[in-house]
């Protein structure tokens, strides 16, 4: 009958941290565009719960909330807004507001509909 042998852990660690799989490395940009482009795409989501008339509205809202949220991440990062070289959070705050703009302007000139 095998037996556990307790000073063979060096050896089980290395097998178990190599037979972990190994996940593509992604630089900030990606990471962050996606995650701010989840973000945008929830808002989209909920605002299809909405009835037809006041979803222009409540998704330019939801917009506007998820931009203030990513605000609240840029500070709370203490990142500077710019000059850094790579995207950052404020960059997706801008992304969030700019939409909720495009939105809001959109509804105003009737592409959803009268």
């Amino acid at each position: 009958m095998a037996t556990l042998r307790l000073n063979e852990w060096r050896r089980w660690t290395m097998r178990l941290r190599r037979a972990r799989p190994t996940l593509p490395m992604w630089n900030g940009n990606t990471v962050l565009l996606i995650d701010s482009l989840l973000s945008a795409s929830l808002c989209v989501g909920l605002a299809l719960l909405l009835p037809s008339p006041a979803m222009p509205t409540g998704l330019a809202a939801l917009l506007s909330l998820t931009g203030f949220v990513w605000l609240g991440v840029a500070i709370a990062r203490a990142c500077p807004p710019f000059g850094s070289g790579h995207l950052t959070a404020w960059d997706a705050a801008l992304l969030c507001f700019g939409s909720s703009f495009c939105v809001q302007s959109a509804a105003r000139l009737g592409a959803f509909g009268p």
